[in-house]
């Protein structure tokens, strides 16, 4: 009975233990977030609103994420990929903003109602956005939006 036991237990050790599901750089691509509201006033950078993306890599690998903005009537404004590692939290804006260090993703311009679509090599990715007040090295004027996520973690409820 005790070896049952103890080998039963030792499944399940190596079960849990086991790494998570990798990808690489290299595979292909899957929408996995659309924000609407995106929201950028235009103007110099530090000045004015600004839509700031957070997003952490959580599939033990490195991986590739893409920021595509759309203006309200659909017309494309970028599409900047970027690396980012395992366990890396990696934010963007519409345009440079006193209160985070942002990866280099050319500016906008003025946006009204916009979105931004995520794209990335695996669905382990977690995204957050708000609209701040870029001038302010405090997140003030913070709006959060909602993020509609378009193809979710394996196993998981949101």
């Amino acid at each position: 009975m005790t070896k049952i036991s103890l080998a039963v237990m030792s499944a399940a050790l190596a079960i849990g233990m086991a790494a998570p599901a990798s990808a690489a750089t290299t595979d292909p691509e899957v929408l996995i977030y659309r924000f609407p509201g995106v929201r950028d006033q235009g103007g110099s950078p530090n000045s004015g609103l600004a839509t700031v993306f957070s997003c952490t890599n959580f599939s033990g690998a490195p991986e590739t994420i893409r920021f595509v903005p759309r203006a309200d009537d659909g017309a494309l404004l970028g599409n900047t990929p970027f690396a980012i590692n395992h366990l890396q939290t990696l934010t963007v804006a519409t345009k440079s903003v006193a209160a985070y260090i942002i990866f280099a993703m050319p500016p906008t311009g003025f946006m009204q109602q916009g979105t931004m679509a995520i794209a990335a090599t695996s669905t382990n990715m977690v995204c957050t956005a708000m609209t701040i007040d870029a001038a302010n090295a405090i997140p003030t004027f913070a709006v959060p939006l909602h993020g509609i996520r378009l193809a979710p973690v394996p196993g998981s409820q949101e």
